[in-house]
């Protein structure tokens, strides 16, 4: 894919100008505004970023698949918060040049679970979401999400939908039998994942993630062979670093959704 310059995006605002020498303009592309959700029962809150993509445009999971842009959130200037995740929901295969991307199209809706420093004050989100919108051209874009919360709020419909389209556990797809291996590789260490599994759509990808301490990692091309399908990620160790395997979490993608497990065993 064709990566275009950096460009800032003001969340509830589409800024007019900014992507005024590219084609389509980024006002084209993508909505994106913040839903301010309610306080929940554990006494964070649940706001959601929600945002519209035109035609075959998508934005990306929390891992992109074999290439693209990962989302980084930055709350570092918020007020009075000790704490944002995002929720994500169940994404899809997208095949973009050959390429296995895994992300969203159309409209997504982003749950992000606010937590207060100081939960009898008000606090303020002022963080930056940087993530890609990608077609045939893949363009890095910074929202700024913006979100003063002062009382408890409302439930908002779609917000509590979203966090129901979670990815299913992979025991409940047929999973018979998982099995790791770990190979050196010129580049690192190769970590292969097989799963017995049932064929959860006409593509697939299996993506291996790491749970634990972070560990740079690129993920590599799966293949299906029967009811086996095998993902591969390259990991770079730093040295003395080792592998947990009950950190290795493995989701197999495809157009019909995702299906996940967590953990493995190692080949002797």
């Amino acid at each position: 894919m064709k990566y275009l310059r950096h460009i800032s995006l003001l969340c509830a605002f589409l800024v007019p100008g900014l992507a005024q020498a590219q084609s389509p303009k980024l006002s084209e592309i993508l909505d994106a505004r913040m839903r301010s959700g309610w306080q929940t029962d554990t006494g964070t809150h649940m706001a959601a970023l929600h945002l519209r993509l035109a035609g075959n445009w998508i934005t990306y999971w929390r891992h992109p698949g074999e290439s693209g842009i990962v989302p980084k959130l930055d709350w570092s200037g918020s007020h009075n918060l000790a704490g944002a995740r995002i929720h994500w929901p169940e994404p899809r295969l997208y095949f973009k040049a050959g390429i296995a991307s895994i992300g969203y199209s159309r409209e997504i809706v982003l749950p992000i679970e606010l937590t207060p420093a100081d939960p009898g004050l008000p606090f303020e989100l002022d963080a930056t979401l940087t993530l890609g919108v990608c077609d045939d051209i893949c363009i890095p874009v910074d929202l700024a999400l913006q979100l003063g919360v002062n009382d408890t709020g409302r439930p908002d419909g779609m917000i509590a939908t979203a966090l129901t389209q979670r990815p299913r556990k992979a025991s409940s797809a047929g999973l018979v039998n998982v099995s790791c291996d770990v190979s050196p590789d010129k580049r690192g260490m190769r970590l292969s994942a097989t799963l017995t599994l049932p064929q959860q759509g006409a593509d697939e990808f299996a993506l291996i993630e790491m749970t634990g301490p972070p560990i740079r990692s690129s993920a590599l091309p799966s293949e299906r062979h029967g009811d086996t399908i095998t993902g591969h990620t390259l990991l770079r160790l730093k040295p003395g670093e080792a592998i947990d395997r009950s950190a290795v979490r493995i989701s197999v993608v495809s157009e019909n959704g995702v299906v996940q497990h967590q953990g493995c065993t190692f080949a002797e």
